[in-house]
């Protein structure tokens, strides 16, 4: 019976010790949201690819966008400025983030952002920025809309000693992250692509 507890817990140390810690891992630890005159704002740079026509390159990530954000995976995608002379064009997007989802369950929430590129310095700029999330909607109470300053920043998202995520905000900080890197590599791709 010794053996059988012992391997047990020996068991539990191990998984214990090899459990990914959100909270540790760089792409969502400490810095990871960066806030930007009060506001959780998202920036990237792609490079061009190395001779391509930036006006061509606009094109294709307007159309991209446009088809993008028109799927289904997207709630809503409507685009709120345009302006080809500059290249910059911005949509306001609709999208629902899921957090769990079983046969008897699912946690989820509508995110809603803007989408800006502009291209310039043979680059393309992309900013996620003004985040709001809407949780729970379907509750009788009629659910919780809150914006990404009140949920996962750095003050928002870890304890006091900012050591551990807090578990109600944490899932919103890594949904949030990972649509932003899947964003990112969208465009990237469209831009490298032949």
């Amino acid at each position: 019976m010794k053996k059988v507890v012992l391997f047990a817990v020996s068991c539990l140390i191990t998984v214990l010790a090899f459990a990914k810690n959100d909270a540790e891992d760089p792409k969502y630890g400490i810095g990871s949201v960066p806030v930007e005159n009060g506001k959780v704002t998202f920036k990237t740079g792609i490079p061009l690819p190395e001779g391509a026509d930036i006006d061509l390159c606009y094109q294709r990530v307007l159309s991209w966008a446009k088809g993008y954000f028109a799927s289904a995976s997207v709630r809503s995608g409507a685009i709120i400025a345009e302006n080809s002379e500059t290249r910059r064009f911005v949509f306001n997007v609709e999208q629902t983030l899921v957090f769990k989802r079983s046969a008897l369950e699912i946690d989820e929430s509508i995110i809603v952002y803007n989408f800006s590129v502009n291209f310039n310095n043979n680059a393309c700029n992309i900013t996620v920025s003004d985040i709001k999330y809407r949780y729970e909607m379907g509750r009788e109470s009629g659910g919780s809309t809150f914006t990404a300053e009140d949920w996962i920043t750095d003050n928002e998202a870890f304890n006091r000693k900012k050591t551990k995520f807090l578990k109600q905000t944490s899932k919103f900080r890594i949904k949030t992250i990972d649509l932003k890197d899947k964003l990112y590599t969208l465009v990237e791709d469209v831009l490298n692509s032949k």
